[in-house]
């Protein structure tokens, strides 16, 4: 009885001592965690200026987008052709007159686009358009990428950006 007493007395000593140990271990680790609580909020801040960052780009890809979808649908060289205006014997009244209105259109965006070449040309396309003449790409592809004419380019070039 007297091992049995002496055994228990010392197990709760052992594990009083570990209580003890745990305990400490834990009260650093607290005490830790307040020291690095600095780095989790560098990161947050890290992740809110990325989330931004993808935003404005989402944003400027669906301007762009926009942009040329506006392109496609008013291109210069759209035209209903027909052979004569009076309406062919399968062709009801309503047919021609949506006919005339589809040439009409297209000839308004001929006008559209010829008043918007006018347009004076931003100082930023401008340092575009140079940038790319001096990476060594063609009149073409200039033209493509800056969204310009290729005479609208070569009076660019030409001027040096003046």
């Amino acid at each position: 009885m007297v091992k049995y007493l002496i055994i228990t007395y010392y197990i709760e000593v052992k594990l009083l001592d570990l209580s003890i140990v745990l305990m400490s271990i834990g009260i650093f680790l607290i005490i830790v965690s307040f020291f690095f609580k600095n780095s989790s909020k560098k990161i947050e801040q890290d992740v809110e200026e990325l989330s931004i960052s993808i935003f404005q780009e989402t944003n400027n890809l669906k301007r762009r987008l926009k942009i040329v979808e506006e392109e496609l649908l008013l291109e210069p060289e759209f035209q209903v052709k027909s052979k004569s205006s009076i309406p062919p014997k399968g062709q009801d009244s309503k047919v021609h007159q949506v006919m005339q209105a589809v040439q009409q259109a297209a000839q308004g965006a001929k006008v559209g686009q010829t008043t918007a070449q006018a347009k004076p040309i931003h100082q930023i396309i401008i340092s575009q358009v140079l940038e790319l003449n001096k990476q060594g790409l063609s009149i073409a592809d200039i033209s493509i990428r800056s969204n310009l004419t290729e005479e609208q380019v070569r009076q660019v070039i030409a001027n040096g950006g003046r």
